[in-house]
């Protein structure tokens, strides 16, 4: 939706509904009060102007609809007679004018109904924003409290830590933007602290938020330790943040039982069911055709979908933070080409292309998985029917490995790696500390650690030491590790890190409340996967269950049903119509339920495991190809 500020639509609105709204100003305060949670930066008269507006045009296009279904149900739809009884003339005229009836009313109906739409739109966006803006601002409470404990260690004034947090807009986000209106109401309209935070708490969406700020002001007034007061929220913070992704863990429980019962034991009872029908001569080879190719599918999907949309992890990369000190002069013609020639042999090398960037190995896998699979189509005449289907499935299945394979190998890789230099960090940040207190500087102990350190992070210690090495500065070595990785918790330990160390020359207390940082976020991070890989257990278990009867089906059942058949039918009939059982025809579609149940399966199992598409990629790779080979080489 576009309407976060005034533009040219709302001043519209407010020229022909705004005397209208204004009149009434006083019944839209919950409005006016939503709007500011959700940073709405539009009045609460001109929104309500702009509803109406847009509610308008809304029923206008609804009415256009509406007369062209009227149209078309006038003209070309035969409305069949109801047993309804109207005294005459009323009936005969009921009778005569009754299609012209109908369709005014469908078209004012539309009207109506997208009249209504766009007022339920404009009722319920602002409520949603707003708690969409909660969401975020909590998730960040702890970080963002241990950073203003941090800076608030080294002695900074509170307002120039609301301001610091402010400026990193693109790493704190929606709490950046809480501390840039404080610090607007402050330095701009001249408002007191006090005043300022007291607004803030009326206006934040997050609770959580809001008590921290009312404990400031109460530590303002009273004369309080706020280095204490922010120690003591940090560590409350971070159990709040445990408390809630444990009730998001039970809410995937929930949803991890629905998708069993909906998507493996639904589909399951009906291609049993249909089975069973065919044996009697029932059979609706279109049911199973929608419950192999729809539902299983489709329906998986969109349960991921649904699940990845709910989950609360931050998606993407971190944004580049900007060095301090960059050096700016006139480079050399011809060292700037070396320079230039230099960046690109990195770029395209196999290791800065794939594994930095994985989704770039597309680039050659989907080619070479589409040459294949139209390789394998071409051998056959193409027919629209399910048999040549199965002449062509082989082609088009193990196309799919060939375009997901290269893709899963080299995620994992970089996870990986991300993941033991998340691991590493807070005992690099400890050691640090340690060789500080037994009085060695930031610079000799880094130096220390790339010759001694045995840990997966030995290399981004030795290219932090080469960059001191080079007379950069250790704040803008820190800010290239950060850079190098991306990873949120990483970005924002290092911005506490570096904003604290040119506040405060106690060096080794902010090296120890950064180790912490970094510890408490990968506490949280460990134990989201330690306690998410649970439901990844119970959807493999599913799958194995689903594969496992299917199998049990095609081998066992099928042969069985299908003797039957054929001797009830030499024996000239029974005691019920039997119809014979195509075998091949049920084992290929069997196959194929099999093999999209682990392909579909799979990204469930990745976003409930680690919260991403492409962390289930490897899971649907390890069903497919266990699917593929159990009917092809044992079947």
């Amino acid at each position: 939706m576009v309407f976060r500020s005034e533009n040219s639509f709302t001043k519209l609105a407010d020229k022909f509904f705004g005397d209208r709204a204004r009149r009434r100003l006083s019944d839209y305060y919950d409005m006016g009060q939503k709007l500011q949670q959700a940073m709405i930066n539009i009045p609460p008269d001109v929104y309500v102007a702009t509803q109406m507006l847009f509610s308008i045009a809304l029923a206008a296009f609804g009415l256009i609809l509406g007369a062209i279904v009227a149209i078309i149900v006038y003209f070309f739809v035969e409305i069949p007679t109801f047993d309804i009884y109207f005294p005459e003339p009323f009936l005969s005229f009921w009778l005569a004018y009754r299609k012209i009836f109908i369709s005014l009313f469908l078209a004012v109906f539309l009207g109506v109904l997208f009249f209504m739409i766009g007022q339920f739109i404009f009722a319920i966006y602002p409520g949603y924003v707003a708690s969409d803006r909660k969401s975020k601002i909590d998730r960040l409470m702890p970080n963002a409290v241990m950073f203003m404990y941090s800076l608030s260690s080294g002695g900074m004034p509170l307002i120039q830590i609301f301001k610091s947090i402010a400026s990193y807009e693109d790493v704190y986000n929606e709490l950046a933007k809480e501390f840039s209106r404080i610090v607007l109401e402050i330095e701009e309209l001249g408002h007191d602290l006090v005043t300022t935070l007291t607004k803030a708490v009326e206006l934040t969406p997050s609770k959580n938020l809001a008590d921290l700020l009312q404990g400031l002001i109460t530590i303002i007034e009273s004369g309080g330790d706020f280095t204490s007061y922010f120690r003591e929220r940090s560590d409350y913070y971070l159990e709040m943040a445990r408390q809630d992704q444990k009730s998001f863990l039970e809410f995937l429980s929930l949803m991890g039982e629905s998708y069993i019962t909906a998507f493996v034991a639904g589909p399951l009872f009906l291609i049993i069911i249909q089975t069973v029908m065919a044996v009697m001569g029932e059979s609706d080879v279109m049911l199973l055709y929608a419950v192999v190719y729809m539902i299983i599918p489709v329906g998986a999907f969109f349960f991921a979908f649904i699940i990845k949309l709910l989950t609360p992890v931050e998606v993407g990369k971190a944004p580049v933070i900007q060095e301090k000190h960059v050096l700016r002069r006139e480079i050399d013609e011809d060292v700037m080409k070396k320079w230039n020639s230099w960046k690109m042999r990195k770029k395209l090398n196999p290791k800065e292309l794939f594994i930095e960037n994985p989704p770039a190995v597309f680039l050659i896998s989907i080619p070479l998985a589409v040459a294949f699979a139209l390789f394998g189509i071409m051998q056959y005449t193409f027919s629209p029917t399910i048999d040549w289907f199965f002449l062509v499935d082989d082609n088009i299945f193990i196309s799919i490995v060939i375009a997901l394979l290269p893709y899963a190998v080299v995620y994992q890789i970089n996870k990986r790696r991300t993941g033991m230099v998340l691991k590493f960090t807070p005992v690099f940040l400890n050691r640090i500390a340690s060789m500080n207190e037994s009085g060695m500087n930031i610079t000799r102990a880094i130096r220390t650690l790339a010759k001694t350190d045995t840990t997966p992070l030995r290399k981004e210690i030795e290219k932090i030491n080469r960059d001191l090495e080079w007379n950069i500065s250790l704040v803008d070595a820190l800010i290239r590790f950060a850079n190098r990785l991306r990873t949120f918790e990483l970005t924002r330990t290092t911005i506490l890190l570096v904003e604290s160390l040119r506040s405060t020359p106690n060096v080794t207390e902010i090296l120890r409340i950064s180790a912490k940082d970094a510890s408490n976020a990968e506490l949280l991070r460990r134990e989201r996967i330690k306690n998410m890989s649970m439901y990844v257990m119970i959807i493999y278990i599913s799958f194995f269950v689903f594969i496992g009867i299917v199998y049990i089906i095609s081998t066992t059942f099928l042969s069985v049903l299908a003797e039957s058949t054929s001797k009830v039918a030499a024996a000239g009939g029974g005691f019920m119509s039997m119809g014979s059982i195509d075998e091949e025809f049920y084992k290929g579609i069997f196959m194929h339920a099999a093999v999209f149940q682990g392909l579909f399966a799979g990204l469930v199992a990745g976003v409930m495991g680690e919260g991403d598409f492409s962390s289930g990629v490897k899971h649907s790779l390890i069903m497919l190809i266990f699917a593929y080979v159990l009917f092809t080489v044992f079947i």
